[in-house]
């Protein structure tokens, strides 16, 4: 019985219509009642969907001497109503996988706000363990924050083994970087001129921002055509400096 319940339902019946439909198909003709207690379902629960089963011709309703009995249809019909339905999702699966994407391949974008804030993005850049490549300013960004919690945490990236290859904007605060270059595991190269405020660090499929003009913000967009696309960009400039 439960093995041929399951194969019913697999046909796109749910297990109340599905144990309906049996007791009617081995029942023949059964007055309400007799299919309620045959199927074990409550004769108001059959009336919750009697008529869709009727429109679907899986049940009939067939009046004998003044009396009301309920009538399976032939079992092919499920099995025709399942092809049909699997016939219209092959068809509309070209358009289904147009509109899927990888989840691996969603972007995702997570923000931070504040210097505290700020601190945390670099931490979260540090944990991915991946060469990075970036744009900054140094002199924004230690007149902006913390000098001995920067410091530092370019110590913890040189420990953790991270290599940063840095384009950065030319000054005192950035030529005192470049001087720590080889000890703190990072390669920079200074461009005079342009307005940079922010930093901008490139590792595998990420991209981080940090702006260090009020109020201070920071993203990490996590994208691997943006990813992508940005490290071109930044290589172009590399190799031409």
């Amino acid at each position: 019985m439960e093995h041929t319940l399951d194969d019913i339902k697999r046909l796109g019946l749910d297990e109340k219509e599905a144990r309906v439909y049996l007791a009617a198909l081995e029942l023949g003709n059964a007055t309400m009642q007799e299919l309620a207690e045959k199927s074990g379902v409550k004769r108001t629960s059959i009336y919750n969907f009697l008529d869709e089963m009727k429109q679907r011709k899986l049940l009939f309703e067939v009046k004998k001497n003044g009396k009301v009995y309920i009538q399976a249809g032939n079992p092919e019909v499920l099995v025709s109503q399942a092809e049909k339905q699997l016939k219209d999702l092959k068809e509309s699966l070209p358009f289904l996988s147009g509109l899927y994407s990888e989840p691996v391949n969603k972007s995702k974008v997570k923000f931070f706000l504040g210097t505290e804030s700020l601190k945390n993005l670099y931490k979260e850049i540090w944990k991915k363990g991946e060469p990075v490549y970036g744009y900054s300013d140094f002199e924004k960004m230690l007149e902006t924050m913390d000098d001995k919690y920067m410091w530092d945490l370019a110590d913890l990236r040189t420990k953790l083994g991270i290599p940063f290859y840095c384009i950065a904007k030319d000054g005192p605060k950035a030529q005192l970087v470049k001087a720590k270059d080889k000890v703190q595991k990072r390669v920079t190269k200074l461009v005079s001129g342009g307005a940079f405020e922010t930093e901008i660090n490139i590792y595998d499929k990420w991209v981080a921002i940090a702006s260090f003009r009020k109020p201070y913000a920071g993203v990490i967009i996590e994208d691997v055509a943006i990813a992508r696309t940005m490290k071109a960009i930044w290589q172009m400039l590399w190799n031409k400096i």
